[in-house]
């Protein structure tokens, strides 16, 4: 790839945890220059030192050295006056800011909107949070598990009969930053760079307000056209039904069995020997059954119990080659480490070794977008203000005075 989409983009990450941070590493993925501001005290981040740890001298966060690839690191404490005016300057020449502090947080450090529009007219201001810029919610402190609980998804979680389940995977966080990504992007398209901007005096500031809580609820739209709140293990895809289930093997592990359409149940009712099913399929969705005129001899129990007894009598492998040559939508369920030994995966080449000298060679899970054929370079996260020296001396800012910020802990 000769040129990245974002080459020549500068964007300022203020973000710390895993929504912003995410965002910004989609950006530096596409090519644009991020610059992660961080604080000098490193233990004002703890997703540095939030094990696992990276092997070697880095001795990192796991997650925090994989969100930070392709990034550039500056300390600065812009709550201290002299820091505030670098942080203006930079954001000067800067097209994107990206911040996920507590709504109202930057105002208090006189860097609000007003401020920033003031010194760079043509920037993407973008705000990652929980519940959004305003709103009666918006100055409530929260974490994945509470949007997702706001949300009605936890609602439908966990096993029907016991409580609501919890997401070992953030699931809100990294919604929220794909679509704060979605909202720079659609800013950035079309438009001239921000310092093209500045440098005609054009109005082209933009604020992009991204909340958590919406960016999940934008993501299960069905719930929009229910007309009442369904029992755990009522909905089509709560893992209850025959068609949509995780069967367990001879050998004790699982297979899922996804056959939504049709002509999949279908294949799958026959595959198995019981067609007589092929027309149940719906069995048990009493509200879907009237809607659609049908009526079922079985009972779900009945038609996942008879699954439940065939799965046992074979290993899982065997189910995977039975029924993968009989057009059945079937998968293996995996844990981790053998999803990257998935010999599908391997072959797309999911996983890229990148050599860091502080960590060896640390693998990354490569952005899933290959364009004509090739996947974007990945170079290893910087180490905690690597770049402050090339950085600030472009802004003319000496050596001598960089030793004097550095004493009085600035950067």
């Amino acid at each position: 790839m000769t040129r990245t989409p974002l080459a020549g983009i500068r964007v300022l990450d203020l973000t710390k945890l895993l929504p912003g941070p995410f965002c910004t590493m989609i950006l530096a993925d596409l090519g644009a220059e991020v610059i992660k501001v961080e604080h000098p005290d490193p233990m004002k981040d703890m997703s540095r030192f939030s094990p696992p740890l990276t092997p070697g001298k880095a001795r990192v966060g796991m997650l925090h050295y994989l969100i930070n690839r392709n990034k550039e690191s500056i300390t600065l404490n812009y709550r201290k006056p002299r820091g505030r005016e670098i942080l203006l300057e930079l954001i000067t020449g800067a097209d994107v800011l990206v911040e996920s502090f507590k709504p109202g947080t930057m105002s208090l450090w006189n860097l609000g909107q007003d401020v920033l529009k003031q010194w760079n007219p043509g920037l993407i201001y973008c705000s990652v949070s929980g519940y959004g810029q305003d709103g009666p919610r918006a100055g409530e402190p929260g974490h994945d598990l509470n949007y997702m609980a706001l949300s009605g998804i936890l609602h439908y979680s966990g096993d029907p009969n016991e409580s609501p389940g919890c997401f070992p995977v953030p699931f809100g966080d990294f919604t929220g930053a794909l679509f704060a990504t979605i909202g720079i992007l659609a800013s950035l398209l079309g438009n001239p760079s921000a310092r093209d901007r500045l440098q005609s005096k054009e109005d082209g500031f933009t604020r992009v307000d991204v909340s958590i809580l919406e960016s999940i609820l934008a993501l299960h739209p069905v719930l929009e056209g229910l007309d009442r709140d369904f029992r755990k293990g009522e909905m089509a895809l709560s893992g209850e039904y025959p068609f949509y289930r995780n069967y367990e093997c001879a050998d004790g592990k699982y297979i899922a069995i996804g056959a939504i359409e049709h002509k999949f149940w279908k294949a799958f009712c026959e595959s198995m020997g019981h067609p007589e099913f092929i027309e149940q399929q719906f069995a048990g969705m009493d509200y879907l059954e009237r809607a659609l005129g049908l009526k079922s001899n079985a009972t779900r129990d009945e038609i996942n119990e008879t699954f439940e007894r065939l799965f046992a009598t074979r290993d899982r492998q065997y189910w995977l080659e039975y029924l993968g040559d009989r057009n059945v939508c079937c998968s293996p369920v995996l844990p981790p480490s053998g999803t990257w030994k998935d010999e599908h995966v391997q072959a797309r080449g999911v996983r890229m070794p990148v050599k860091d000298p502080r960590a060896g060679i640390i693998s990354h899970v490569t952005l899933p977008v290959v364009v004509n054929g090739t996947r974007f370079p990945i170079s290893p996260a910087p180490s905690l203000g690597r770049d402050n020296e090339r950085i600030y001396n472009a802004l003319g800012i000496a050596k001598e005075e960089l030793r004097a910020l550095r004493r009085k802990r600035i950067i």
